[in-house]
């Protein structure tokens, strides 16, 4: 790509991303405010904010924006940290890592705001606005209307009435003429006419009669002092892009780069909440899905990815996601979650993440399965016999074929843990449908096999084909089969018997055989 370039148009200057090389470190930032869980299309913004950063080898700011202290929600600001490191996204700065541009949290920088709003009045930019605030129900003309009419005190005046008590509110002065035109990253070239304007415009308050910036001000401020290059945020602030652009121009700074991103939405087309389903990040958690496999879903959510001829084509990794990224690859349009992916994509991932663990590839993974698995198995398994971390690992590595979740294995193998329940009445069911002779035969033969070989998976094979060969009654292969399963699970259903027994171990599946035999001689069906 060619270097940086400057575009004029309707009187504003800014920079096209297509002209800045792909790998320029940029400096972005996720701002949320701390007013409750975070959800995914907040996880969305910063994942992009994320791949962008580390893509180019630069830089990624959390900053809380808790300027509107009446919807403050304690602990929020926590619980965004946690779900940003469960995610894995990890940011260089913020409110627990200070860097050159702090504070990270807009509260600790009323004084900043308040320097930039005194040199926005010392040069006749800004105004007092000593006036009643307009009724929320009155229309945005006749409240522009309204606006029209007032005079601003001089400085002294101003003073003299803040002396007295009054309160008044700071406004940015614009020129209700002006069109405003910009270069979006995703959108493209984005221009608002005055006819289009009337009340989004009218001279915005920049600080409120508490003293307290909105979020106008202090957005821009913030974005200036921290050095940001490129703003990737919700295209819900579109509408307010003529009152930042116009604070750069009063700040005579350069504005970043804008990048408005695509509300993720319902499949109807409303709005994304709480009643559609999971919308918060800690809802999937709380769920058992791994935050590989919600990264992985957000990140397809609304991007084109080259790559769709593989078989798992939608099946991304950080890594990948990082190396690849293309914030021009950001679709246009609002999407929707691909939650039909959910449970494929979660298989993906669970499976890497316990071979890595079985493995011991990564002693922070085998640690966190572990420890998943430790407490599933407490919840669910409450008779299970103690098992060493090999065990559990090789148990999770053998029953990850039948679930969605990680947290689910142990109560789906529970028979690698507890001694089978013959009495169960689905082994009832098949017992009675199974001749005694036939039943017996094959355990007995199953009993000598795991006694002998050395790999049941091995032998498996050939140990069938002499049993079917040689199997008294009728039956055929389902019949040893589900025998041999039943004796050794109490299940009908699972994994391959063979491996089974292998995770058991030999001796102990041989000791099943011995107990079911037992079991069958004082419980057979009549």
């Amino acid at each position: 790509m060619s270097g940086r370039r400057t575009l004029l148009r309707g009187g504003w200057a800014v920079r096209a991303f297509s002209s800045i090389p792909s790998r320029t470190p940029v400096r972005v930032r996720f701002a949320p405010s701390p007013t409750g869980f975070l959800h995914v299309g907040g996880l969305r913004t910063a994942l992009l904010n994320h791949l962008l950063a580390r893509h180019t080898g630069g830089t990624w700011v959390l900053r809380i924006e808790d300027t509107d202290q009446s919807r403050l929600v304690p602990g929020a600001t926590q619980a965004l940290q946690e779900s940003l490191a469960w995610a894995g996204l990890h940011y260089d700065e913020g409110p627990d890592r200070e860097g050159a541009y702090g504070p990270y949290v807009q509260s600790q920088r009323l004084a900043l705001y308040r320097a930039y709003a005194d040199r926005l009045l010392a040069e006749g930019k800004a105004y007092r606005d000593f006036r009643p605030p307009v009724p929320r129900d009155m229309n945005a003309r006749t409240s522009a209307l309204l606006r029209e009419a007032y005079l601003p005190p001089s400085n002294e005046e101003a003073q003299a009435r803040l002396a007295r008590g009054e309160t008044c509110v700071i406004r940015l002065r614009m020129d209700a003429a002006r069109t405003y035109t910009y270069e979006d990253a995703v959108y493209g070239t984005m221009t608002f006419k005055p006819d289009v304007m009337a009340g989004v415009t009218d001279d915005p308050i920049i600080v409120k009669s508490d003293g307290w910036p909105t979020y106008h001000l202090a957005s821009v401020v913030d974005d200036t002092e921290m050095r940001i290059t490129h703003v990737l945020r919700g295209e819900e602030w579109i509408p307010s892009m003529p009152k930042h652009l116009a604070l750069y121009e009063a700040f005579e700074t350069p504005p970043p780069v804008f990048a408005h991103l695509p509300l993720l939405i319902n499949a109807d087309g409303t709005k994304l909440s709480k009643r559609s389903g999971d919308v918060r990040v800690e809802d999937y958690k709380q769920r058992g899905w791994e935050p590989e496999t919600l990264v992985n879903l957000v990140a397809l959510t609304g991007y084109h990815h080259r790559d769709t001829t593989s078989p798992d084509h939608d099946v991304k990794t950080m890594t990948q996601l990082v190396e690849h990224f293309d914030i021009t690859h950001i679709a246009h349009a609002r999407a929707t979650l691909p939650l039909d992916k959910l449970a494929y994509l979660n298989r993906h991932h669970m499976a890497r993440k316990i071979e890595a663990a079985t493995t011991a590839s990564d002693a922070g993974v085998r640690d966190e399965v572990v420890t998943r698995l430790r407490a599933a198995l407490t919840r669910d398994v409450p008779d299970a016999l103690p098992v060493s971390e090999a065990y559990l690992l090789e148990a999770a590595r053998l029953g990850q074929q039948r679930v969605d979740t990680l947290d689910a294995i142990p109560a789906q193998t529970a028979y690698l843990f507890r001694e089978p329940d013959w009495s169960s009445p689905a082994c009832q069911a098949f017992r009675a449908s199974v001749p005694t002779p036939t039943f017996r035969h094959v355990v007995q033969a199953a009993y000598t096999f795991f006694c002998t070989t050395k790999s049941a998976r091995n032998d498996w094979a050939t140990w069938m084909k002499d049993q079917v060969a040689h199997l008294p009654g009728s039956g055929g292969k389902a019949a040893v089969q589900k025998s041999v399963r039943i004796a050794l699970t109490g299940e009908r259903a699972g994994p391959p018997v063979a491996e089974i027994a292998d995770v058991l171990g030999l001796d102990r599946a041989a000791e099943r055989m011995e107990a079911a035999l037992a079991w069958d001689e004082t419980h057979a069906p009549s």
